[in-house]
């Protein structure tokens, strides 16, 4: 059965809180490292049926710029390798 997740980052400004909001939203186990590389192994390891949709993101992408690139592409690779797993960003 699908999950489907819904990630506002109209007020993100900072990396920081932008893995505030994943632990907010995301049912991420406690030893989440609330970092990239810890955000791609939970993806990976539990992603499977989940459907996370990222909205507001232009302004997102003004405030963390290469650190939101990178989320997009961590995204992009996760997604490829987990079947069931749909990530989506939207203005």
């Amino acid at each position: 059965m699908e999950k489907v997740f819904y990630i506002d980052l109209a007020e993100v400004m900072t990396p920081e809180e932008l893995q505030s909001e994943l632990v907010k939203e995301l049912p991420l186990p406690d030893y989440y490292g609330r970092n990239l590389d810890a955000l791609y192994d939970v993806l990976t390891e539990s992603g499977d049926g989940w459907n996370i949709i990222f909205y507001n993101t232009e302004r997102a992408q003004y405030r963390l710029g290469k650190y939101l690139d990178a989320l997009q592409r961590l995204c992009r690779e996760a997604s490829e390798d987990v079947r069931d797993l749909k990530i989506r960003f939207y203005q």
